[in-house]
């Protein structure tokens, strides 16, 4: 995918210099037209579908930002409202399947939304460990962890 990303760009590139486009609209003419090569090069060869995979991508884009956002504004409400609200706890979330790469991108996606921290992976690389200020119940906070988990393997690593 990296490629078909890169001759996209390029060829977004390419349409900005030859239709004298320097603007926000001509980027876009050309990153739609790099886009369309792509695809149709993607159809006559029988490689993996790269609009389909861009477009899993941007979903699970969207969906973390959802989730992003929900956070923050836990977050937010707990400063605005002072209490002790937080029910903390450290859980252990089995990695074992995924590779290190994939670990390495779930521990990161867990440590980017405010309120969890990947705190330690065991040395095999089986075990995550996560801290989570807002899991009174630990079935719940690990569903969530699993459901980013599979996220992330069905729309950026399949």
């Amino acid at each position: 995918m990296s490629w078909r990303l890169g001759f996209n760009v390029g060829a977004a590139g390419l349409y900005v210099v030859w239709a004298d486009q320097r603007t926000w609209f001509g980027v876009l003419a050309g990153l739609v037209v790099g886009f369309a090569l792509v695809a149709v090069y993607d159809l006559t060869t029988g490689r993996l579908n790269y609009a389909l995979r861009l477009i899993r991508l941007v979903r699970f884009g969207a969906y973390f930002l959802g989730i992003l956002v929900r956070a923050n504004l836990q977050i937010a409400w707990e400063i605005l409202t002072p209490g002790f609200d937080q029910k903390p706890r450290i859980l252990r979330y089995p990695v074992a399947h995924l590779n290190p790469v994939q670990t390495t991108v779930l521990a990161n996606a867990i440590t980017l939304t405010p309120g969890t921290l990947v705190v330690d992976v065991t040395h095999d690389g089986g075990l995550l460990y996560v801290h989570c200020m807002y899991a009174e119940d630990r079935e719940v906070a690990i569903a969530g962890l699993r459901k980013l988990d599979q996220r992330l393997q069905r729309e950026v690593f399949s």
